[in-house]
């Protein structure tokens, strides 16, 4: 209810109304002010006259939230004629505003619908410039929110943009249970050693390998070595010492019920073979502008060995290629190119590689997941990366808590269930 009543305060539904204050004052809201950053349900600079004197101050809105010192108004769901003090310890006046049945039944079934995806026929209803519109400001939402994460990242590497874009690709390549192994892994061999080892592809997936501790007895797999694996050790003794490494414990991954192919092994040797191949791959990804080139770019298959293997170990298995095909290729172009040259343009204030990265989205076609299946299912599926980025945003952020209110499309919906001429208690 609270969030209902902030939504018509934000809205300017109460403006220009006279309302019975609960101890039977007159009162006109004149001006709602602005929206309190450090206090919740807290509008200050409002204005407000009372029994026709006019007071400027803060406004509480919700019955839970704190009147502050200089209130000049609380809005409640209910007043009654208990006399309401700020922290000052001043009378504060206070209103109940009646809120339309339409307007409620509309929230309520907002919230109802809000964990099963209920606004997606809402969505597949609207005209497509406002539909257009409304995904434009969730994606950029969501570009926002990664680019602090990414300034985080290029901070804790010492603004070095090549050893965040290291950083952002093993953390994209570990997946949900293991990103945080992947980052860790990236700090110890980073994007420095690489350039200095990458003539060799056995350097590379020795570095990566050994200093994950999946080496030296580690978790690749407890069998008799092949010859493969002894270079492979023999290299990550000579390189971990080189460095100064420390390999990661075992306990740091997460290998329960992972399928073989999703095996870190297996990410970090197909990383390995796309850092071997490729020269500078930041330009690369900042060069992108369609699904074509992030395909291009990320396309790798890891080294011969690995074809009958999934962990460095005398075990073979059936003949598989371990590769960044065409749909991995994609994910990261979502998930890291057009994130990163979102970011690097706030970042070197470049507003075409902002627009670039927009483009990028709606180049790549959707991704599929659960988190998207109950949009798709109920008539609401996304045509490219653009839209779907979009949908996990809303889903994430306002559908999760159920923060309709805070939506755009929530507001809209709302709003149109209001009367203006309902908010004046003497009409």
């Amino acid at each position: 209810m609270n969030r209902l009543l902030e939504l018509l305060w934000r809205a300017g539904e109460l403006s220009g109304h006279q309302f019975a204050g609960a101890a039977g004052e007159c009162i006109t809201v004149t001006a709602e002010g602005e929206q309190s950053d450090d206090e919740q349900g807290v509008w200050i600079a409002a204005e407000v006259t009372v029994d026709g004197e006019r007071r400027r101050g803060p406004v509480a809105i919700g019955a839970e939230t704190p009147v502050p010192a200089g209130a000049v108004l609380r809005v409640v769901a209910d007043a009654d004629a208990t006399p309401v003090l700020g922290s000052d310890d001043r009378l504060v006046p206070q209103i109940a505003p009646p809120i339309l049945p339409e307007a409620m039944a509309t929230y309520d079934a907002l919230r109802a619908g809000a964990s099963g995806c209920g606004c997606a026929s809402r969505i597949a209803r609207m005209e497509s410039v406002h539909r257009t519109a409304f995904y434009t400001s969730l994606l950029v939402e969501r570009l926002q929110r990664k680019t602090e994460q990414i300034a985080a990242t290029f901070e804790s590497t010492g603004r070095d943009w090549h050893q965040t874009f290291h950083t952002l690709l093993l953390r994209a390549m570990g997946g949900n249970r293991n990103r945080e192994a992947f980052t860790a892994l990236a700090a110890k061999a980073t994007s420095a050693m690489i350039s200095r080892e990458k003539s060799s592809i056995v350097k590379i997936e020795a570095l990566l390998l050994g200093s994950a501790g999946f080496l030296f007895g580690g978790r690749g797999g407890e069998s008799e070595k092949d010859d493969y694996t002894l270079r492979l050790e023999e290299e990550a003794r000579h390189l971990t010492a080189k460095y100064q490494i420390t390999p990661l414990r075992p306990a740091v991954w997460d290998l329960s019920r992972l399928y073989p192919a999703n095996h870190p092994a297996v990410r970090l040797v197909e990383i390995a073979a796309l850092l071997c191949k490729k020269d500078f791959m930041l330009d690369g990804v900042l060069g992108c502008r369609t699904s074509a080139d992030v395909e291009t770019l990320f396309a790798a298959t890891a080294s011969d060995y690995w074809r009958t293997h999934y962990t460095p170990s005398g075990n073979e298995s059936a003949p598989s290629a371990k590769t960044i095909g065409r749909a991995k290729a994609r994910l990261i172009g979502i998930n890291l190119a057009a994130p990163l040259m979102f970011a690097y343009g706030r970042h070197t204030g470049a507003d075409e590689l902002c627009d670039r990265a927009l483009d990028l989205l709606a180049d790549i076609p959707a991704e599929r997941n659960k988190l998207l299946d109950g949009w798709y299912s109920e008539g609401c599926e996304a045509q490219n990366g653009f839209e779907s980025q979009a949908l996990l945003q809303l889903a994430g952020e306002y559908c999760a808590h159920k923060a309709c209110t805070n939506c755009r499309l929530g507001r809209t919906e709302i709003k149109s269930a209001l009367a203006r001429k309902t908010y004046t208690n003497n009409e």
